[in-house]
């Protein structure tokens, strides 16, 4: 190199003997993170009831039909107990990291504060990642199409066809959950896009934008199939989720043994409730 020769002592013996000091950014660059869309998008009203013990039931309402009035005959009552659901909070996951006292004396960023964030994030993907797995479960397993399928505003149909006719309420909290490759099939659809149809500025903005009453929502943090993931189109009572304890952070001195630990964990169930409240699809992914 041109700036390591002509001169004595060189660039490299500058270097070596350390009159040329090396420095280190106090600004950490934070690993990548996935968006966690799902636990948003299903129903938490049931962690409530959860004050003890460790399952939720959740009574079903069945339906009742009409008789033909016969005068002179009692009438006969009908039963509007359904078969019930049940959360049952089974996970306790953590996720820790430690630093020596050492450490903490002489390192420059904060590691624990910057760690706690990264904790944070475990425990939500965790969390986030449970709840997709869910996803092709729903309608009785079934998940629409075929492996590494495009989205087209056919399947988008079908399915929206399928929850109708299940009378699973179009009411404003339907969704669609898929990964990037979803997102760029979208936006081929006219309707997602064109503002003929009210899409308001999805291609110039990037916003996610909606399609027949339905927000899209994009993430990374998808269940796996073979060529693409399991996305889903779903209401939000389709799965419950119950957290009984919400993550919680805590900085324990190990003080004979010269190290800190910092832990976060959480306490969480979940569960398919409404069965034909979501379809699974396919993605495309590649």
């Amino acid at each position: 190199m041109s700036y390591n020769t002509g001169t004595t002592p060189t660039l490299a013996q500058l270097i070596t003997g350390k009159f040329v000091p090396e420095i280190f950014s106090k600004l950490v660059i934070d690993h990548v993170q996935s968006s966690l869309v799902v636990a948003d998008s299903v129903n938490t009203v049931y962690e409530k009831e959860l004050t003890k013990g460790s399952v939720v039931n959740i009574p079903v309402m069945s339906e009742i039909s009409t008789s033909e009035v016969t005068p002179g005959t009692v009438a006969s009552a009908s039963s509007t107990v359904g078969t019930a659901e049940s959360i049952t909070v089974d996970k306790w996951r953590y996720a820790a990291i430690e630093v020596s006292d050492m450490a903490k004396l002489e390192n420059d960023p904060d590691y624990i504060d910057k760690s706690r964030k990264s904790l944070g994030y475990a425990i939500s993907k965790y969390v986030d990642t449970t709840l997709g797995a869910l996803f092709s479960t729903l309608s009785s397993s079934s998940v629409y199409g075929s492996d590494g399928q495009e989205m087209t505003d056919d399947i988008l149909l079908a399915i929206i066809q399928a929850l109708d006719e299940a009378d699973v309420p179009d009411d404003g909290n339907r969704c669609i959950i898929g990964d990037p490759s979803t997102w760029v099939d979208l936006l081929k659809i006219d309707k997602f896009v064109k503002s003929d149809y009210g899409a308001g500025k999805v291609v110039s903005t990037g916003q996610m934008g909606s399609i027949y009453n339905m927000p899209f929502k994009k993430t990374n943090n998808l269940t796996a199939a073979t060529t693409g993931n399991y996305g889903a189109i779903l209401h939000r009572d389709a799965i419950g989720l119950v957290i009984q304890e919400n993550p919680r952070t805590k900085v324990v001195p190990i003080e004979q043994e010269f190290r800190t630990l910092v832990i976060t964990d959480i306490i969480f169930g979940c569960a398919e409730i409404r069965d034909t409240f979501g379809r699974a699809f396919y993605t495309h992914k590649s």
